[in-house]
Formats: C-alpha cells, sequence, structure tokens
C-alpha cells in the first residue's frame, strides 16, 4: 500500500482531516488497522477505531490472562507479574509517580487499575483511593485482594458529578493510550480535581525513539511496512508535542518526563535483525535522554489543575 495522503476521519486533537499513512499497522480478527499521521498536529491514531463490539472482544474476560497484559517473556500471568513485586517496590513507584510532584497528596483515584496493585500499594503510604476499570473481573479480584473501593466501567462514561472537585491526584499507568476520547478524558479528569491537584499519565511513547525515526526512513525508501505483533489495543500514539497539546484543552500546567528503559530490558518480540538494530540504537537513544529529557520510550506527564480553564 502506497504512503499517501487520504481522507479518513477528522483529528481527535486539532480536528484536521488530513492523514499520512505510517509503514505501521495491526492485524487482528480478521481485520487491518493502520496507524496514521495528523498532518496538522502529528497525532499519530488508529485507523479504523475499533467498534464497541471489537473493544469487548478485545478486553474479554480473560483479557489479563491471554491479551496484551496477560504474558510477558517469562510466560507469567499479569497477575503473577504484578506480585511478584513487593509491596514496598510499588509504593516507591507511587513516591516516584506522585508524590514528589504533589506531596501533600491525601487522595488518589486511579483510572484503567486493573488488578489493584498500585491503589493497595497506595493504601500503605495512608493514602485514600478509589478508581475505575473496564474489566470487570479484575475489578472483582480488586475487591477481594486488596478491598479496593471500586467502579466498574469506562472512564469516558463516567458521570463525575459525585466526584467533582474531591481527588488530589487522578493517575493512569498504561491507559490513556487506549481510549478513543482521550480529549474527554482529560476534561473528566480536570473536573475531579480538586484546585491544585495533579493528573498523571504514563504512557508508550514508540514514536518518540531514535530507532522509530530510523524505521519510518526505511520502510520509505523500500516501500516495505511493518506489522506490530500486539492486538490493537493501543487507540493512539503519543509524542510530548501531541499529549502536551492534548492536555493544554484543560490545563495550563503541564509538565512532561522523558523515561527510557535501559537496553538490556527491551522487550525483543519477534527478534531478527531488525530488532538487533533496534537494540543498537537504543545505545544512544538512553543516554541522550538521560542528559536531554528528550525521545524518550515513556511519557510521564503531570498536569496541575490551577483555576477553571475551559
Amino acid at each position: 500500500m502506497p504512503l499517501e495522503t487520504f481522507k479518513p476521519m477528522h483529528c481527535e486533537n486539532c480536528g484536521n482531516n488530513l492523514f499520512t499513512i505510517t509503514p505501521f499497522y495491526y492485524r487482528w480478527n480478521d481485520k487491518e488497522f493502520l496507524l496514521k499521521k495528523c498532518k496538522k498536529c502529528s497525532l499519530i491514531a488508529l485507523d479504523p477505531q475499533p467498534t464497541s463490539e471489537e473493544l469487548i472482544m478485545l478486553y474479554a474476560d480473560d483479557y489479563f490472562e491471554t491479551g496484551q497484559h496477560g504474558l510477558n517473556q517469562t510466560a507469567q500471568t499479569y497477575e503473577e507479574n504484578k506480585d511478584a513485586l513487593s509491596m514496598e517496590a510499588r509504593a516507591t513507584a507511587i513516591k516516584n509517580n506522585i508524590l514528589q510532584f504533589k506531596p501533600d497528596t491525601k487522595n488518589v483515584f486511579e483510572i484503567g487499575f486493573a488488578m489493584g496493585h498500585s491503589l493497595a500499594a497506595a493504601k500503605t503510604l495512608g493514602l485514600e483511593v478509589s478508581g475505575i476499570e473496564f474489566s470487570e473481573t479484575a475489578v472483582q479480584k480488586a475487591k477481594n485482594k486488596f478491598n479496593i473501593d471500586a467502579i466498574c466501567g469506562n472512564f469516558e462514561d463516567l458521570d463525575t458529578t459525585p466526584y467533582l472537585n474531591k481527588w488530589d491526584c487522578i493517575y493512569g499507568g498504561d491507559v490513556f493510550e487506549h481510549f478513543g476520547q482521550p480529549t474527554k478524558v482529560v476534561k473528566n479528569m480536570f473536573a475531579m480535581l480538586a484546585d491544585g491537584g495533579i493528573a498523571v499519565v504514563i504512557v508508550p511513547s514508540t514514536f518518540n525513539l531514535f530507532s522509530t525515526y530510523f524505521a519510518i526512513l526505511f520502510y520509505r525508501i523500500t516501500g516495505k511496512r511493518k506489522k506490530f505483533y500486539d492486538n490493537p489495543y493501543h487507540l493512539f500514539e503519543y509524542t510530548p508535542k501531541t499529549i502536551t497539546a492534548i492536555f493544554n484543552k484543560y490545563f495550563d500546567d503541564v509538565q512532561v518526563v522523558n523515561r527510557i528503559k535501559k537496553p538490556a530490558e527491551l522487550n525483543m518480540k519477534g527478534g531478527g535483525i531488525e530488532y538487533t538494530i533496534k537494540k543498537m540504537i537504543h545505545y544512544i537513544n538512553y543516554p541522550f535522554t538521560k542528559l536531554f529529557n528528550r525521545n524518550g520510550d515513556r511519557l510521564l506527564v503531570v498536569a496541575r489543575k490551577s483555576g477553571s480553564k475551559k
């Protein structure tokens, strides 16, 4: 398929309807999902977006057992993988991701809390916790295992009225990229935060990496395409520029921290020469990110509520 410009949809961020096809795509359920880049603001979106029925299939009850979250390189389930991490280590993550940006945090609401491991760690630090999770199976495990006060549902559709101006922190780790209406998610986060509260999200940023720049150049020159191994869970791919633009619709104060895995920690899915080259490039990318806070493979976004921007 040629890498051409076309009019598939309106950009979630800027409303533009001109996109460029990237060389990357998913194939799932006998259907091809392309990744398209907005020509105006550079937001990368999955097209077509999964239907409601397809989302239910993607996040079925076995999602945490056999889906993207289900198996890692050691063939552990999601729950086994999280259980292997000590409560102290999870509490340290809460300190690094939330408390260092707002030390006086008293309560945390987590979006997509899975089986509640992060909220359980927050409880050990004396924080009041709650959250929302799409998977009913995961919600029940969180309630039974950690006694988490939880909601089963989609944050995009949540009636925020009972939660207005209540929370010191609304947190979402590896979940923001799964939403089809990120602007609505940010709107809900802003509404639920107390003045001075922070929204914290962590997202993967594959298109922010040196290796992805080189891959795009290679595939454009050769006319080839690259199929991603995972299912199409990520409805958008973010860079510091695009995720800041979306949060700026409601938040004036937005900080982005670039994080990056050590080369030895890379998940070499698929193997082969392409992934060997990717790892070699990562040895250059890693110190660059550490020095200049740019081009990380994960973004920590901290947006602080101050006033009532609309």
